[in-house]
Formats: C-alpha cells, structure tokens, sequence
C-alpha cells in the first residue's frame, strides 16, 4: 500500500540520523530516531489519512517504539545507517550514506524538516521530545493506558485510534483524511491476509 516502503524507512532513519548530526555535532540516541519515527507517521497520518512509512509501534512508557527496530536494535545495520552500542548499553544511530529524498513527497518532506527544527533547537532536549510526543500521539496515550491497566511494559498501538471512533461515524460524517485511512487499512489487512495465506496443494 505504500510504494517504496523499506526504503523509505532506511533513508527517513538515515535523514533523521544525518541532519541531527550535522545540526548538533552529535548522533542521535535511539530514543530520539524512534520519536521522530513516530511523529513522522502519526502527523502524516492525520494530514492524509495515510501514514508516510507505516511502522508498526508499541507503547512503551517513554512512547512510542517502532518495534521492528526496537526488537533488532543491537547491531541493526543497512546500507543508510547503523545503530552502534555505546559503553552505556544503549545506542545511536549513525548515517552510513546521504540519504535519497527523491522516495518522500513534498508534505513528508516537510514534516520532517518541521520536526528537526523544532527538536535541534539549542534549549530541545529528550525530555521535551518524549513529552510533545505523549501529548500529541492520541494512539500512544490510549494503547499505553491499556498497558497500565494490564501490568505490561508494552502494548500495540493502532492508527486507528488518531481518528477517535471511526466505528461509530457514518459515512457521510467521514472526513476525506478519515475515508483514506479505511481505504489504506482495508488494503493493509488484505495484503497481510495474502502474506500470510498457505499455498494450496496441488493434486
């Protein structure tokens, strides 16, 4: 559903990764590249009804976590960019290569560059990144709300949940962000349903 996926994923995370560098003189933690991840996604998401890369996230109590590179993060590695340990356990993610904006349209462009002006300030630190997220991701709140009640670390957050309850809107009340989104998840399902589906056997 959405073209050029995993390199859009590499070359947003090699973006992010190298314009924070060249603006503050170091990598980013991790933290920071799942952040900007999120707010990539969730902001394009509310603009078009169709998120720019379309990562899976797990609540978590500092945000949202992409969890596929959560779950990978010791030693992940592609051609664009590397998250490398550092004495304290943690990790930064560093550019390998410059990355190609020709996959991203001009709305997700500026996005991103909406987010590392406003979060390569001098006086933006972690604390205010984790805490504009929390109040801007409606999904995190809710699906990290679940985790709490539940006991768990973690917990799946759904797009969905930017839209409040679309279950109950008719269509006519539907706005076009919101009747994209449903084309985008219906579309999403049955790919996934297809990914998944054992081939039948022959004879």
């Amino acid at each position: 559903m959405i073209p050029y996926r995993e390199q859009k994923i590499d070359n947003a995370i090699a973006y992010f990764a190298s314009e924070f560098h060249a603006r503050k003189g170091y990598y980013p933690r991790q933290t920071w590249i799942y952040k900007f991840l999120a707010l990539l996604d969730f902001r394009t998401l509310k603009k078009t009804g169709i998120p720019c890369l379309g990562l899976e996230y797990d609540a978590m109590k500092y945000g949202p976590v992409p969890s596929r590179l959560y779950d990978k993060r010791p030693g992940l590695e592609t051609d664009k960019f590397r998250f490398v340990t550092t004495n304290d356990k943690g990790c930064r993610v560093e550019a390998k290569k410059d990355p190609d904006l020709d996959f991203f349209s001009d709305n997700e462009l500026d996005v991103m560059d909406e987010i590392l002006i406003a979060y390569t300030q001098e006086d933006a630190d972690l604390d205010t990144l984790i805490n504009d997220a929390h109040k801007e991701i409606l999904a995190w709140n809710k699906a990290w709300r679940l985790a709490v009640k539940e006991g768990r670390g973690r917990m799946p957050m759904e797009f969905a949940d930017e839209f409040g309850n679309l279950s109950k809107k008719k269509e006519k009340e539907l706005t076009p962000e919101e009747e994209r989104f449903l084309y985008y998840q219906d579309i999403s399902a049955l790919e996934n349903e297809m990914l998944f589906q054992e081939p039948e056997c022959a004879g």
